[in-house]
């Protein structure tokens, strides 16, 4: 009988590494559903059954990993978010970036709140996220090719530092290549400046799906100036 159970990490990063049928190892970002079809050998094998990653295809884990790391709990309905402007753009010196003209908002969720910045790089070919209600995406792939350990390492308790949640302008499920992730520059995305708060931010995100959307969508997010 096949049982459907939802990943939930390993790495502190954020990430499940799973071993597809043809021996690739690819990483699984939590909440992502998988049906179980057996047990042998000491490894227990799934299909990955929705999000953006391996949908479809046949992979495994160790039994005893899949006892850690596979949860029948899933995830809740769709996520909201809200994203305002705070005023024109203004300057800061960041300690690991230097001196930036910043796009200050504040984002809103769950009852809590976390400074952003909206864009970092004013060359004409990255601009704020315009006003609006955008699709947040679930994780399209582990994001650790772009350093983010700094963060993690300055900020006690992080976790989900390599996720990042593409947006799908005005509502759109297609990656815009904007992102909801932690730092402290923005080409454009809603990046979580103030360190203390993106773990917050990754656990509800990442929790939340959007019903009918077969996992790739975690809920909207609504921009105001």
């Amino acid at each position: 009988m096949v049982k459907r159970l939802f990943t939930r990490r390993a790495e502190p990063s954020g990430w499940l590494s799973v071993r597809l049928s043809n021996g690739e190892l690819i990483s699984l970002c939590e909440y992502t559903a998988v049906d179980v079809t057996r047990e042998i050998g000491g490894r227990t094998y799934f299909v990955i059954s929705d999000g953006w990653i391996g949908v479809g295809k046949e992979a495994s884990l160790t039994s005893a990993n899949a006892g850690k790391y596979l949860s029948p709990d899933g995830p809740s309905g769709a996520a909201v978010m809200l994203a305002t402007y705070n005023g024109a753009p203004a300057e800061e010196n960041s300690p690991f970036k230097g001196r930036l003209l910043q796009q200050w908002a504040t984002l809103s969720f769950d009852g809590k709140t976390a400074t952003v910045t909206l864009n970092s790089v004013w060359n004409g070919e990255f601009h704020p996220i315009p006003p609006g209600s955008h699709a947040i995406l679930s994780p399209d792939y582990s994001h650790a090719a772009i350093a983010t350990t700094g963060y993690a390492n300055a900020t006690p308790g992080m976790i989900g530092n390599d996720v990042w949640f593409p947006i799908g302008l005005n509502g759109q499920l297609v990656n815009s290549s904007r992102y909801v992730h932690v730092g402290h520059l923005s080409d454009g995305c809603v990046t979580v400046h103030q360190l203390e708060r993106w773990t917050a931010v990754y656990q509800y995100l990442i929790s939340h799906r959007a019903p009918g959307s077969a996992g790739k969508r975690v809920g909207t997010l609504t921009v105001r100036k």
